[in-house]
């Protein structure tokens, strides 16, 4: 399968910046250009489910030229089978991309480079039951030595154990270990190098009806520090998912979620968020759907990624969002859409605040 596409967005607020401020160079607003290609392979081989994935993007800036990049996405997967006792996967992934304004001030370029590599097997205990362990291996990475203190690495271990039910619903009891490193950190009180994270969790699916879903996992967690002590966390978390089909055209999802660190909030950070959203969507007819979106999300920086200063790394900061998009599906390779979302932070400094909306085209073609 080979896939193209092309999208166009205009921001207002590229920045992130508060009202009456302007960038020092640049524009506060702009236009944005993103053109995509990509590759996906998918064969079962007997009982062997083998798929890959590539992609190759380049993002313009109208004005803030000194933006542009090109991004390496890259996924590979195999569900592997032995025998009817043992089953597992083996995935590797990379994606890049340019790092937002949201959290990192400035107008430079920096390009993420996020690697993970994962293994899993689990062994049947009865037609029911199973056990199983995992590995991984993390990296993250930013462009040029523009953030060497939010460079990280991680390796984790996992065990557990499970109970299916007919229907594909589980539930699965979970213990992991995360031994982390920032490599070109100074090991001090205030910016440590290395932690020591421990997971333990519930996961699954439910279907209480045959129009209803949750899925998501709860747990606690706790992270300490070799010399950086005072950055020590420990504390529930969890992400509960919910999909409704209310009726033959109108579709709900929604989530709830207090994590640590979540890697769509900031990736190497150290952050407590706290984040609720949904999402109805409705078929208009076979070719079009309109939805919306509404997120309202609070951030504790309560542990200190070692850039912010000892003032602003205990502070707090509230952000919502809503969005608007539709879709118009031509055919099954062609596909057409739109959307508009409007953001906006209150935070303790008002350096932080910032209202921003976000209008955007897009097309796709796969073939």
């Amino acid at each position: 399968m080979f896939d193209a596409s092309q999208h166009l967005l205009f921001e207002s607020n590229l920045y992130r910046l508060p009202d009456g401020s302007d960038p020092d160079r640049g524009a506060r607003s702009d236009l944005v250009s993103l053109t995509r290609l990509g590759a996906s392979y998918s064969r079962l081989i007997g009982l062997q489910d083998v798929s890959a994935a590539v992609g190759v993007a380049a993002t313009r800036y109208r004005e803030s030229d000194h933006l542009d990049y090109e991004g390496l996405d890259a996924d590979a997967r195999w569900n592997w089978v032995v025998g009817r006792t043992w089953r597992g996967h083996l995935a590797a992934r990379q994606s890049q991309s340019l790092s937002g304004f949201d959290d990192f001030t400035g107008d430079e370029r920096s390009v993420n480079t996020y690697r993970r590599l994962e293994f899993t097997g689990d062994r049947a205990i009865g037609p029911k039951w199973f056990l199983g362990a995992g590995a991984s291996r993390t990296t993250s990475e930013y462009s040029d030595d523009t953030r060497p203190n939010a460079d990280y690495r991680a390796r984790g271990l996992m065990l557990r154990g499970g109970y299916l039910r007919r229907g594909g619903e589980r539930i699965v009891f979970s213990l992991g270990r995360t031994d982390g490193e920032y490599p070109n950190r100074n090991a001090t009180r205030f910016s440590d190098r290395e932690y020591r994270q421990t997971d333990y969790r519930v996961s699954g699916n439910w279907s209480p009806t045959g129009i209803t879903t949750f899925s998501g996992y709860l747990g606690y967690v706790t992270r300490s520090y070799d010399f950086a002590d005072n950055r020590d966390y420990q504390g529930a978390i969890g992400r509960i998912e919910m999909a409704w089909q209310a009726s033959g055209k109108l579709r709900i999802t929604g989530h709830a979620r207090r994590e640590l660190g979540a890697q769509e909030d900031l990736v190497d950070n150290y952050v407590v968020t706290e984040a609720i959203a949904v999402r109805p969507a409705w078929q208009v007819s076979d070719k079009v759907e309109v939805a919306t979106m509404l997120e309202y999300r609070r951030r504790d920086f309560g542990g200190d990624p070692g850039f912010l200063s000892e003032d602003e790394a205990d502070r707090t900061e509230n952000q919502a969002r809503l969005g608007l998009s539709a879709d118009y599906r031509y055919s099954r390779a062609v596909g057409f859409g739109a959307s508009l979302r409007w953001e906006s932070r209150n935070a303790d400094s008002d350096a932080r605040d910032y209202d921003a909306t976000t209008a955007s085209v897009r097309a796709n073609l796969r073939f």
